[in-house]
């Protein structure tokens, strides 16, 4: 009996179907390839961005708090790779401190409390010595803020612009925040600083001028009202074969700003010495003006550095009352000059200076001598 013929393929099909499943796979395989790098690519995107937003967040969320109390200096570091700056945070309960942020019973006691000054030591990226005393409050009590620093090191990979962020408490150890962050060559900072003052007028303070530290004669960190942080994340493009790097930005209000200066300044500023007055002619087609020219009193420069500003005023010769023309904030110069191009038309007039301290008492007004006018 003669057996079936088994049905099967012919060597034409079977030369079809592996060209159509070639066909597939080359048309499939660059998509799948294309898919996996925009995903690589994307992760790298998202891991650069998120190192980069959580060093952020994370300084943010202390530096929103910085303050203290009245009696501790708010800014104590301000430098392109670290900032120092008191805050009252933690607390271990509300008994200690009910001013705290948040308390936690399981806190280490010395990162819960002010830096205490028998265990002062060397604010990192400096040489300077921190705390210097007991900072007391208006009722005799130490203040309870803790100092907390944030600073960069250089990764030890040894890979250019690379740096390392850590956060410190005190004098405890310094504990790492994130790795991965890049500063670029062509700004050199990771903070910045903006200072406002007496006018209201707000600045960035240049890189050539840091850092400054609590105790800058001239009170420079007492201005500070604001911290800008440029944050700059960083992965390989594989397939371009390079360094991609996302930059974050953000400025941070420093709300206590001026608002914490002590309300104790050393007594009522001493008298100025005298106000030199000269009328300056001005060329043709320019304005005016009367140069007032005083040296600076024992209280701005010098302890107890409480003076804040010099108030100028003019008033017509043999009358009473005086009119504030414009004032110059204390800096710790050794002399100051004002310049009054709102001249009256005629008359004879006298000018006057007075120093302000940091709680708004006034000195003794000192007279120049007069000036008439045209």
């Amino acid at each position: 009996m003669a057996r079936a013929r088994r049905g099967g393929f012919s060597m034409i099909e079977m030369i079809f179907a592996v060209s159509i499943t070639v066909l597939v796979f080359s048309i499939a395989i660059p998509f799948f390839r294309a898919q996996t790098r925009a995903m690589d690519a994307g992760a790298g995107r998202l891991d650069a961005f998120q190192a980069a937003r959580y060093a952020v967040a994370r300084i943010e969320a202390d530096l929103r708090f910085a303050g203290g109390d009245v009696s501790q200096p708010l800014i104590v570091q301000a430098a392109p790779f670290a900032i120092a700056f008191n805050a009252n945070i933690a607390a271990r309960t509300p008994t200690i401190d009910p001013n705290a942020s948040y308390w936690d019973s399981s806190l280490d006691t010395l990162t819960s409390q002010a830096w205490m000054v028998s265990r002062a030591g060397t604010l990192r990226l400096s040489t300077k010595t921190y705390p210097p005393q007991t900072y007391l409050n208006l009722n005799g009590t130490a203040g309870k803020a803790e100092t907390i620093q944030y600073f960069l090191r250089a990764d030890a990979s040894g890979t250019t612009g690379m740096y390392v962020l850590y956060r410190r408490v005190n004098d405890r150890d310094s504990t790492l925040v994130t790795r991965n962050l890049y500063v670029p060559s062509d700004s050199n900072f990771f903070f910045r600083y903006y200072a406002t003052d007496a006018s209201g007028t707000t600045a960035a303070i240049a890189n050539s001028s840091l850092p400054l530290y609590w105790d800058d004669s001239q009170g420079r960190a007492d201005s500070i009202t604001a911290v800008q942080l440029r944050a700059t994340g960083q992965y390989w493009d594989g397939r371009a074969q390079t360094n991609v790097f996302r930059d974050l930005y953000t400025t941070v209000k420093l709300r206590n700003a001026f608002r914490l200066l002590p309300r104790r300044c050393g007594a009522v500023p001493v008298t100025p010495d005298t106000l030199g007055v000269l009328v300056e002619t001005a060329p043709a087609g320019a304005k005016r003006d009367v140069r007032l020219d005083w040296s600076a009193i024992a209280g701005d420069s010098t302890s107890p550095r409480d003076v804040r500003q010099y108030v100028l005023y003019r008033r017509l010769s043999g009358a009473a009352a005086w009119t504030p023309i414009g004032s110059k904030v204390a800096r710790g110069a050794s002399a100051y000059r004002y310049q009054d191009f709102a001249l009256p038309v005629t008359g004879t007039y006298e000018y006057g200076i007075a120093a302000r301290d940091c709680t708004g008492l006034s000195s003794t007004r000192t007279g120049s001598s007069t000036v008439t006018f045209p």
